[in-house]
């Protein structure tokens, strides 16, 4: 599996298209981006802050891994034997599992306000940085998908920034949202290096009176509330490692001298 994912460099993808208006999700803090502006939503005056994203997470097709060992017998039946995508994501929710090398979400914003904003940069805080999970290996059932990279982000960099084409994505002109206006925002983090990380992101804006503000975007299916990636370690380096059985619909765990 190492080699398959040989090559990987560490950026994060983000791929703006408009905001469909029926689109709902978690509401937390707020990001922007530089593409037109979706469909504009009624501002509510209510609003604690002036901005909301949702976070959706895009499921399936990657490498997952653990801190903790698939033990009891009904957990380790989601592996062998026949699953619902609910017991899938207790599963993983329970372990609290973490993809390989890359992770990938849709944020959803809107303007809530009833005066523009200004977003003048997004910041990805490294909250931590330690080696890679090496406890447990799970493989994705139907390889991975492809790349598609507009922007980038080098979480190997102590103080990594969004870019484009090799060039700072935030030297550009600031975008300002109107009123009621939003976008959805396609995330792909990718991590070269032997190492775990966490982050969030620092949304940077400026409201109607010139005065700067700063806003997280957490991830909300995080069981510690942020995003989170692992680097990819030697196959025989985890303490359990679980690939496909013969039938590639379910998972058995593969020996040590299998992984060599």
């Amino acid at each position: 599996m190492a080699a398959v994912l040989t090559g990987l460099s560490a950026v994060v993808v983000s791929l703006i298209t408009g905001l469909g208006s029926s689109l709902q999700g978690f509401v937390t803090d707020a990001l922007s981006g530089d593409d037109k502006p979706a469909a504009s939503a009624r501002p509510d005056p209510r609003a604690s802050t002036p901005l909301e994203v949702a976070v959706v997470r895009e499921e399936g097709g990657t490498y997952m891994v653990s801190d903790h060992k698939v033990t009891g017998a009904a957990d380790r039946a989601v592996l062998t034997g026949t699953r619902t995508p609910e017991s899938w994501n207790h599963l993983l929710r329970k372990i609290a599992a973490v993809s390989v090398n890359k992770t990938a979400y849709k944020l959803t914003v809107t303007n809530v306000s009833s005066t523009p904003i200004r977003v003048v940069d997004i910041v990805p805080v490294i909250t931590r940085r330690t080696e890679a999970i090496s406890t447990t290996m799970i493989e994705p059932l139907g390889g991975i998908g492809s790349d598609n990279i507009p922007a980038e982000l080098d979480l190997d960099n102590r103080y990594p920034k969004f870019t484009q084409h090799g060039k700072p994505y935030f030297s550009r002109q600031s975008q300002t949202l109107k009123t009621g206006d939003g976008f959805v925002m396609a995330v792909e983090s990718k991590l070269m290096g032997k190492e775990y990380v966490e982050y969030h992101l620092r949304v940077d804006y400026i409201d109607s009176k010139g005065i700067k503000h700063s806003l997280q975007v957490k991830d909300p299916g995080s069981v510690p509330g942020v995003f989170r990636v692992s680097g990819v370690l030697d196959d025989a380096a985890y303490a359990e490692y679980w690939g496909p059985d013969k039938t590639g619909v379910a998972w058995r765990p593969y020996s040590l001298a299998e992984r060599k």
